[in-house]
C-alpha cells in the first residue's frame, strides 16, 4: 500500500480503498479505547502505590485537564503536519509515556505522565476524525463519520475487558506495559495508511497556536450551532451517566441490574451510529442532530419514574439513541462549517466544548439536585438542555435564512 497519495485542489475529492478506509475506522478507535482503559488503570494503580484518595481525583482528573485548555493547539498541529503524521506521533508518544509509567512508584510523576498522555491521546483523537472528514464527497460524510463512530464505541466496549484480563495476569504496574504495546500497534497503523493532506486555503495563519483561527471560526453561525448542539450532548449524558445509578440505588437495583441497564445503553449507542448517513440525507446534519438529542433530553426527564420492568430500559434506550446518532452527525457537521484547512482546529474547538460541559453538568445538575432532591435535578438537566436546543435550531434556521436556503 502506498503511503503517498497526494493532496489534492481544493474542489478536489480523495478517495480511498475500501481496505484504507478500514484501515482508518480501526485507528479511529484509539482515542477513546486509550481514555477507557486508562481511566480503568490510573486508580487502581494509584490505590497499589498508596496514593491519597484525594489525590486520586487529581490523577484522573489531570488526563482531561490538558485536552480542554489546549485541544485548539493539538488541532493547528494536526492542520499544520497532516492528520497522519500527527496520529503517528501522537500514538508514538502516548505509548512512550505509557511506558515510563510502568516504571514509577510516584504518584507525582504518575500525575506528569497524565498530563502528557491526556494531550497526546486527545490529538490523536483529533487526527483520526480530520483524517476521516478529509476523504469522500461531502454527501458521504455522515455515513463515513457513523461508521467512525462505530468504531471508537466498539473500543470503548473491548477496552475494560483488556486492561482487566491484562491486570490479572501481569498486575496493575504492568499493565502500563500492555498500554503502550497497544499503542505501538495503532501507531504501525496509521504509518500504514495513506497521506490525506487538503489543499491549503488560509492565507496566513498566524503564530497565535490556532487560537486566532479558533476566534474566527466562533464567529461563523454554522460552528456556534455545532458547538451549542455538542454542548448538549455533553450536558445530557455527562449528568445522566454520573446519577442515574445513584437513582436505580435508591430505588433497591442491584449493581448487576444496574450494569445490564447501563450496557443498554452502550449497546445502543454503538449501533445507533451506521444509521447516521440515513438520518443526515432525510433531515441534514444539524436538525437530525438536535432531534436526537431531544430524545435524549425526554429519556433523562423520564428517569426518575421508570422503574419497572421492562421500561425501566427506556431511559437508556433514549440516551443511548441520542449519543450514539449526535456523535457522527456532529462530526460531520464541523468538518462542513470549517474550512478544509481548519478542521483540526475546529475539531480542538468541539473537544474544548466537550470537556467544558462534561466538567459543568455534574457540578450544576447535582448542586441543584442536592438542594431540590435528585428527581428534580433531572428535570432540571432536561429542561436546560430543551432550552439550548430550541435556541440552536432557531440559530440554524436564521443562518439558512440569511444564506437563502429554502431546503
Amino acid at each position: 500500500m502506498s503511503n503517498s497519495a497526494s493532496a489534492a485542489p481544493a474542489a478536489a475529492e480523495i478517495h480511498l480503498s475500501r481496505a484504507q478506509m478500514l484501515l482508518g475506522y480501526v485507528t479511529a478507535s484509539y482515542g477513546f479505547a486509550f481514555s477507557t482503559m486508562v481511566s480503568f488503570l490510573v486508580p487502581l494503580r494509584a490505590l497499589e502505590i498508596n496514593t491519597p484518595i484525594d489525590l486520586i481525583g487529581l490523577l484522573v482528573g489531570a488526563g482531561a485537564v490538558v485536552p480542554a485548555l489546549l485541544a485548539v493547539v493539538s488541532g493547528e498541529i494536526s492542520d499544520r503536519l497532516g492528520p497522519r503524521k500527527t496520529y503517528v506521533i501522537s500514538t508514538l508518544a502516548t505509548g512512550l509515556s505509557t511506558l515510563v509509567a510502568a516504571a514509577t512508584d510516584s504518584y507525582w510523576a504518575l500525575f506528569v505522565i497524565q498530563l502528557v498522555t491526556g494531550f497526546a491521546r486527545s490529538t490523536a483523537w483529533l487526527a483520526s476524525q480530520a483524517y476521516l472528514t478529509s476523504v469522500g464527497r461531502p454527501d458521504q460524510r455522515a455515513a463515513i463519520t457513523g461508521r467512525m463512530s462505530f468504531s471508537t464505541n466498539a473500543g470503548m466496549i473491548g477496552a475494560p475487558l483488556v486492561v482487566g484480563a491484562s491486570a490479572e495476569w501481569v498486575g496493575f504496574q504492568f499493565t502500563f506495559v500492555t498500554l503502550a504495546v497497544i499503542s505501538l500497534v495503532y501507531c504501525l497503523m496509521g504509518i500504514r495508511l495513506p497521506e490525506v493532506r487538503v489543499a491549503r486555503v488560509t492565507a496566513r495563519r498566524g503564530s497565535s497556536g490556532g487560537f486566532g483561527l479558533a476566534l474566527g471560526l466562533l464567529r461563523l453561525k454554522g460552528v456556534q450551532v455545532v458547538l451549542q448542539l455538542t454542548f448538549v450532548r455533553l450536558w445530557s449524558s455527562t449528568f445522566w451517566i454520573a446519577f442515574y445509578p445513584l437513582l436505580l440505588v435508591q430505588q433497591g437495583f442491584t449493581p448487576a441490574r444496574i450494569g445490564t441497564i447501563l450496557a443498554v445503553y452502550a449497546v445502543v449507542s454503538t449501533a445507533v451510529t451506521l444509521t447516521a448517513g440515513w438520518f443526515s440525507a432525510r433531515m441534514g446534519n444539524a436538525v437530525a442532530s438536535a432531534a436526537s438529542l431531544a430524545v435524549g433530553a425526554i429519556g433523562v426527564a423520564i428517569s426518575p419514574y421508570l422503574f419497572d420492568y421492562p421500561l425501566v430500559f427506556l431511559p437508556a434506550l433514549f440516551v443511548g439513541f441520542a449519543q450514539g446518532l449526535s456523535l457522527p452527525l456532529l462530526v460531520a457537521s464541523v468538518s462542513e462549517e470549517a474550512p478544509p484547512d481548519q478542521r483540526g482546529i475546529a475539531f480542538g474547538l468541539r473537544t474544548s466544548v466537550n470537556q467544558g460541559a462534561g466538567t459543568l453538568a455534574p457540578v450544576a445538575s447535582g448542586a441543584v439536585a442536592a438542594s431540590i432532591g435528585l428527581t428534580l435535578g433531572f428535570l432540571f438537566n432536561s429542561g436546560v438542555a430543551v432550552l439550548l436546543l430550541a435556541g440552536s435550531l432557531w440559530m440554524y434556521l436564521n443562518a439558512r435564512r440569511a444564506r437563502g436556503e429554502n431546503r
